[in-house]
C-alpha cells in the first residue's frame, strides 16, 4: 500500500514546483495567492515557512501549525527534497540547493518575505538563507541548530555528538537498513530527545518509518547529514552575519549541539538575536514541549511581523 503523505487535520495539502522540483507542504491560516502577479502587491505579513529536521517531514509540526495559523499566521509546514512527499531527486542535497529551493518556495507560495523556522537541518538552512537573501527573510528561527560556523569552530568537535552520530551515518548500508524500520526510527528518535519526552517523539516513528521505507527515500534523507564538510561557495555565504532579527531556540539536554556552540551565534549575528533554552528537552522541541515553542514564537512573529 503507497504512504498516505496527506494525513488530516486543520490544515491543507498542495505540491508545489519550485526550481524544477515539486515540493508538499501543508498550509494553514489566513488564505494568500499562491503566485504572485505582477501588478499585484505582496501580502504585508510574512509567511511563516517550516523546514523540518533528519528524519522527519513536515509531521514534525503537527502541533504547532494549529496554534500559529489560529493566532492568524499564514503558515506553510515544508518537506525538503528527499523528505516526506516532495521529489526525491538523485542529487542536490547540499545547503546552497536547499537554501535556494527554500527561497523559491516562499515566491511559489506568493510571498516576498517569510519568517523561517527550522529545526535541525532546516535550522542551518534559516541560518544560510538569512545570509545569502536577507531581503526574502523578515526573521529566523532555528530550532536545535546552532549557526554552522559555530559548530564547525569548536575545539574537539570530531568528537562532539554530531560529528560521531554523522560518521555512523557514513557507514555503508547500516543506517538504511535501522531507518527502514520503525524500530530504528523509534530507537534513534529517543536517543535525541530528552528523557521525559520519549515517548512524545516516538508517536511519529510508525509514519517516518513508512516514508523512509519507499524506494531511495533513506538514501536521500542520509545525504543531508552524511557531508563533513561545506563547500567553498557554503561556508563563504555563511560568513556574511545575519542582519535580520534571530529567535534561536534549543533544548536544554540536546545530546547533538553542544551548548558552546550556541554561545558562538553571538559572533554570527549582527542584528537582535535572542536565545531560548527549553528545560528537560532534547533535540526536538516541537515534538517534545510544542506548547513552549508556540509561546516562544508568537511574541518574535508579532514583533517581525
Amino acid at each position: 500500500m503507497p504512504v498516505r503523505v496527506n494525513l488530516p487535520g486543520p490544515w491543507t495539502h498542495r505540491d508545489l514546483t519550485a526550481g524544477g522540483t515539486r515540493f508538499h507542504v501543508a498550509l494553514a491560516g489566513p488564505e494568500a495567492p499562491l503566485r504572485l502577479e505582477s501588478t499585484q502587491a505582496a501580502p504585508e505579513q510574512p509567511l511563516v515557512l517550516l523546514l523540518h529536521g533528519f528524519p522527519e517531514c513536515w509531521w514534525a509540526w503537527r502541533h504547532v501549525i494549529p496554534a500559529l495559523a489560529q493566532a492568524g499566521h499564514r503558515v506553510a509546514a515544508a518537506d525538503l527534497r528527499g523528505f516526506g512527499g516532495s521529489d526525491r531527486p538523485p542529487s542536490g542535497y547540499d545547503l546552497s540547493t536547499t537554501t535556494q529551493d527554500a527561497s523559491r518556495l516562499v515566491r511559489a507560495l506568493g510571498y516576498e518575505r517569510a519568517v523561517v523556522v527550522g529545526a535541525g537541518y532546516g535550522g542551518q538552512v534559516a541560518w544560510a538563507l538569512a545570509s545569502s537573501q536577507p531581503g526574502t527573510v523578515a526573521g529566523i528561527v532555528p530550532v536545535g541548530a546552532p549557526h554552522p560556523l559555530a559548530v564547525r569552530s569548536l575545539r574537539g568537535r570530531a568528537f562532539s555528538g554530531t560529528a560521531l552520530q554523522t560518521t555512523a551515518f557514513r557507514i555503508p548500508h547500516l543506517y538504511e537498513r535501522r531507518l527502514s524500520t520503525r524500530a530504528g526510527v523509534e530507537r534513534l528518535l529517543r536517543s535525541w530527545a530528552g528523557a521525559a519526552y520519549g515517548d512524545a517523539v516516538a508517536q511519529g516513528a510508525g509514519y517516518y518509518a513508512e516514508l523512509l521505507a519507499r524506494p531511495g527515500a533513506v538514501r536521500c534523507a542520509l545525504e543531508t547529514v552524511r557531508r563533513r564538510r561545506l563547500s567553498r561557495a557554503e561556508s563563504s555565504t555563511l560568513e556574511r552575519r545575519v542582519s535580520v532579527p534571530v529567535l534561536s531556540v534549543q533544548g536544554e539536554v540536546d545530546p547533538l549541539q553542544p551548548a558552546q556552540a550556541y554561545a558562538r551565534d553571538t559572533h554570527h549575528v549582527v542584528g537582535t538575536l535572542r536565545q531560548v533554552t527549553v528545560p528537560q528537552v532534547g533535540h526536538f522541541p516541537a515534538e517534545e514541549a510544542p506548547t513552549q515553542l508556540v509561546d516562544a514564537l508568537l511574541p518574535f512573529l508579532a514583533e517581525v511581523g
